[in-house]
C-alpha cells in the first residue's frame, strides 16, 4: 500500500489496520505526493506476483471481484488487461448493484481520436474496450514491464497503458461479472487547487498520448481535427478572459499544459521511440475501437462540431466506431 505523503494521523491509522490484518501488508511511505502514476511506480517493485492489480483508494470491491477478474484473465493469450464493472455510489455512500443481465448488455465508452474520454455506450462489444480504468485494472508484468511514466502524475495514465497493450495486439476487456463501487473524483472535488493541478495533468497527458502512440501518417490525417479542437479551446479561453467569467482556471490549464509539452519534447520523443519499437498493430486496426467525436458534451455547437469531425473521418478513411 503506497501512502502518497498523507498526514501522520493517516499513517498511524494505516499501520494499525495493517497490523490487525490477517494478511501481510507492506506500507510504502512517500515524503512527497507523487500522484497516481508515481505512486504506482513507487510500489511497482514490491508487486512480485504473477499478476498486478491497481486499485484506487476511493473504490470498494465486491467480495468476488478480484477472483472474477483473475478467472477471466487466465488462459487468454489475447488479453492484455481486464477491469471490472464500475458501479456508482449513491449520495448516502451505499452501492447499488445492477443486475448481471443489465451489466452484460451495457456497451462501453471509449476514447476520441484526440485522446479525450467519450463515455458514451458506443462500442459494439460489451466486453471489449480501447483502454481500461486505472481505478481497478488487472494485468501481467510479463506484458507490461513498466506501466506508464511517472511524469503523468494523474489521469490518462491508464489510457497510456491500454493504448500500449493495443499496439502489441492485446485486447483490453471489461468483466461485468466483477464489480467495484467508485466514488469518482473523490480527491479532486475538495480543492480548487487540486482540480486545476489535475486538469493540467489531464490535458498534457491526453495530448502527449497522441504524440507518443500515433503513427506519423495518422497524426497528419488527424491534424485538422486537433486544430479544430484547439481553436474551440482557445475561443473558450478568450471568452472567459474578455467577459471575466469565473473560468480562468480553464485558461490556466490550457496554457500550462501546452507549455509542459513544449518543455518536455525530449521526454515525449524518448517515450515515442520506446513505444513505437514495440508496435505490432497498425493504427488502422485500432481506429474501430475509437470515436470520431471530439467531445461527449451535448448542445448545438458540440453536435455540429462532432458531425464535422465524423464527416471528416469518413472522408479520409478513418474508420472509427461511429464514423
Amino acid at each position: 500500500l503506497v501512502d502518497n505523503a498523507s498526514t501522520e494521523a493517516s499513517r498511524t491509522r494505516l499501520s494499525a489496520v495493517a497490523n490487525a490484518s490477517s494478511i501481510f501488508v507492506e506500507i510504502v511511505v512517500e515524503p512527497i505526493n507523487l500522484g497516481f502514476a508515481g505512486g504506482v511506480l513507487s510500489g511497482w517493485d514490491y508487486a512480485d506476483g504473477e499478476l498486478v492489480c491497481l486499485f484506487n483508494n476511493d473504490a470498494i470491491a465486491e467480495p468476488d471481484c478480484f477472483r472474477s477478474l483473475v478467472d477471466h484473465y487466465r488462459g487468454r493469450t489475447d488479453l492484455g488487461a481486464v477491469w471490472p464493472f464500475d458501479a456508482e455510489l449513491r449520495a448516502d455512500g451505499a452501492g447499488e448493484l445492477p443486475a448481471l443481465e443489465d451489466r452484460l448488455s451495457r456497451k462501453n465508452g471509449t476514447n476520441s481520436v484526440t485522446g479525450a474520454n467519450i463515455w458514451l455506450p458506443i462500442l459494439r462489444d460489451a466486453r471489449q474496450c480501447f483502454t481500461g480504468s486505472g481505478v481497478c485494472l488487472l494485468f501481467s508484468k510479463r506484458d507490461v514491464p513498466w506501466p506508464f511514466p511517472a511524469e503523468y502524475f494523474a489521469y490518462y495514465e491508464d489510457t497510456f497503458l491500454g493504448w500500449r497493450l493495443q499496439l502489441r495486439g492485446l485486447r483490453v476487456e471489461r468483466v461485468p461479472e466483477a464489480v467495484i463501487f467508485h466514488e469518482g473524483s473523490g480527491t479532486s472535488v475538495r480543492s480548487p487547487f487540486i482540480r486545476e493541478l489535475l486538469g493540467c495533468h489531464a490535458e498534457k497527458n491526453r495530448l502527449a498520448n497522441a504524440l507518443i502512440f500515433y503513427q506519423i501518417r495518422s497524426l497528419l490525417l488527424l491534424l485538422p481535427i486537433f486544430l479544430l479542437a484547439e481553436l474551440i479551446a482557445c475561443a473558450s479561453c478568450l471568452e472567459s478572459a474578455v467577459f471575466k467569467r469565473p473560468r480562468l482556471m480553464r485558461t490556466r490549464i490550457h496554457v500550462r499544459s501546452r507549455w509542459w509539452l513544449l518543455q518536455n519534447l525530449g521526454l515525449i520523443r524518448r517515450l515515442r521511440d520506446r513505444v513505437q519499437s514495440d508496435r505490432r498493430v497498425l493504427d488502422t486496426m485500432l481506429f474501430p475501437l475509437m470515436s470520431g467525436r471530439i467531445s461527449a458534451r451535448r448542445g448545438s455547437l458540440w453536435d455540429l462540431t462532432n458531425r464535422l469531425c465524423l464527416s471528416y473521418c469518413r472522408l479520409v478513411g478513418i474508420n472509427t466506431v461511429d464514423a
